[in-house]
């Protein structure tokens, strides 16, 4: 009876569904036959534009007579009534519709493939199991591989007619640069988000922002959590390196508190700026629809913005630069910071017995911002930020230092600034967030601890000390080369677009590489004027600068293999 009703629920969804799904594709790229009546088309557009929900209700309707229990149904069928809800709320809008009925349809044909039971599932995961071991991909390049397929299909979806604006298309190079940049969570733009892409390219924006801030795997984990999949040994070791966890069961607690904190935060952060938007004069639900995009690229150091001129209308509004600033310093301070600081707030722990990275991540991220913020007030007093009283060009000054933490949203006109400034920028940008968090560059504790080994050589002492702890020798190893490599590659790169954009002065040129190597997204107006090469190496950057650090230290990271057990004597070099 179960498989009968199965069966006729998928056969109504396809009939109607289907018909509906190939008539509107074909009518949106003006495909229909010119000798067909396009009247009648549209008006059956119109009439199965309220069919469609029926069928998808019929299918969790179906769902529930087939579900043993209330967490049965949310395990298995969830999907269904995901996308049933918004059809309710929009229930005659015809493009979302289209699109709300075009995934619950691929849906409900892969749930055809589950009747097998476990065996047929598990011999497609053995061969697939078989051709990963085939290719022998390390764990870091699987990481690389995946963020660029999200990329790919990120590009894909742009390209779609329906993610352009009306009177807009979108090429492979740009939407493929958008993709790349929102992925990357940079915020450097081609094109206009609010005016070149129609609102679904702009979730497909807002979508790709949220994969690559929380990272790939650590959606996949969270997935296999929820969905009660145990993690492979594999994908347990390289989550495990990523959030300096020992067990899995803190594996599991701080996936769990990762996921937690993203949604409570960014939900936090889109009422407040819904209500400041409100202020501003919006409509309700434009409010809303920018509070809830901005607070998203604000926490995951995206930088995109639905203005052309990024955050400057609201320079000296604290409400809305102000939870802007908050959400990108939560963001750039990483998980484990934010889960110990939770601790102190709830008092489970005072602030003396913060963890040791806790202690480094705070006061580094501090001192860059508060200095950040000196330079650029005392440097544009009477420059850029002339013009504004006092309390304003405090405002700008700290929300524009903040911002350096690889978030990418300006309150100011950065080719406004002198050159030093723009120059001190770049060095900020290039430091970047914290370990563990949506932000780029080489992060907080690499410098803490480069400076703290400087401090240490000069002084004399063999170990590397910082607040009564020592510094494992391997830790300081990875801190050098990871700076090391990172001055290479954005001097590469500089390089290469001094050849590629020989057009282009140094200066914007400089700041463009440095803030796509760190994830920032911060321009000084070149980007939507680079060639096609240029758009296709700085692409290339972002993904670079969004996976590299991860790379390394996932190379450097995994043990080393010896054939025996062999102790080779030290060799004497000069040094200085």
């Amino acid at each position: 009876m179960a498989s009968l009703l199965q069966k006729l629920s998928f056969l109504f969804e396809l009939f109607f569904n289907g018909s509906f799904i190939l008539l509107y594709t074909l009518y949106s790229n003006k495909k229909i036959p010119a000798t067909w009546n396009q009247k009648f088309i549209t008006n059956t557009l119109d009439l199965m534009v309220w069919v469609v929900p029926i069928a998808i209700a019929l299918t969790v309707l179906k769902n529930i007579i087939e579900s043993k229990n209330g967490e049965d149904f949310f395990r298995r069928y969830v999907f269904s009534l995901l996308v049933f809800i918004p059809c309710l709320i929009t229930w005659g809008d015809v493009e979302f519709t289209y699109l709300l009925a075009s995934a619950h349809l691929l849906s409900t044909i892969l749930s055809l493939y589950d009747d097998g039971g476990e065996q047929a599932p598990r011999v497609y995961a053995n061969r697939f199991e078989a051709i990963k071991n085939k290719i022998k991909l390390t764990s870091a390049q699987w990481v690389l591989f995946t963020f660029g397929g999200v990329i790919l299909v990120g590009t894909f979806l742009l390209m779609l007619p329906m993610a352009a604006a009306d009177g807009n298309s979108i090429s492979f190079v740009d939407a493929l640069f958008t993709a790349t940049s929102a992925t990357c969570v940079t915020g450097l733009a081609t094109l206009s988000t609010k005016t070149s892409f129609s609102m679904f390219g702009q979730l497909i924006i807002l979508g790709l922002i949220q994969i690559g801030g929380l990272s790939i795997m650590t959606l996949y984990s969270s997935m296999a959590i929820v969905l009660g999949r145990s993690l492979k040994m594999k994908d347990r070791i390289i989550m495990q390196d990523l959030l300096d966890v020992s067990s899995l069961e803190e594996l599991v607690a701080m996936i769990i508190s990762i996921v937690k904190y993203t949604f409570i935060i960014e939900l936090w952060g889109a009422i407040i700026l819904t209500i400041g938007f409100t202020f501003e004069g919006f409509e309700f639900g434009d409010a809303l629809y920018n509070g809830f995009f901005h607070s998203i690229s604000a926490f995951c150091n995206a930088g995109f913005a639905l203005f052309d001129n990024s955050l400057e209308n609201y320079a000296t509004n604290p409400l809305i630069h102000g939870t802007i600033s908050i959400l990108i310093t939560l963001g750039g301070i990483g998980f484990i910071a934010l889960k110990e600081l939770k601790q102190v707030v709830t008092r489970e722990k005072t602030i003396v017995r913060l963890g040791m990275h806790t202690k480094v991540v705070l006061i580094t991220s501090f001192a860059l911002t508060v200095g950040g913020a000196i330079f650029i007030f005392f440097g544009e007093f009477l420059g850029a930020l002339d013009g504004y009283n006092l309390w304003e060009k405090i405002q700008i000054a700290t929300f524009q230092s903040v911002t350096l933490r690889t978030a990418g949203f300006n309150t100011i006109p950065l080719t406004n600034l002198h050159s030093y400034t723009i120059y001190m920028m770049a060095m900020f940008m290039f430091i970047g967030g914290s370990p563990g968090s949506t932000a780029g560059g080489v992060k907080t504790t690499t410098l803490a601890i480069l400076v703290q080994s400087i401090i240490s050589t000069l002084k004399g002492d063999k170990n590397v000390m910082m607040f009564d702890r020592k510094i494992a020798g391997p830790v300081v190893v990875r801190a050098t080369a990871l700076m090391f490599i990172s001055i290479v590659v954005s001097t590469a790169f500089i390089f290469i677009m001094m050849k590629i954009e020989p057009n282009q002065n140094f200066l914007p040129l400089f700041f463009e590489v440095l803030s796509a190597g760190g994830t920032v997204g911060l321009t000084l107006g070149v980007t939507p004027f680079l060639t096609m090469a240029g758009k296709l190496a700085i692409s290339f950057l972002m993904l670079i600068g969004r996976i590299g650090p991860l790379t390394l230290i996932l190379a450097i990271g995994e043990r080393q293999k010896y054939s025996g057990k062999l102790d080779y004597p030290d060799g004497r070099i000069m040094i200085g």
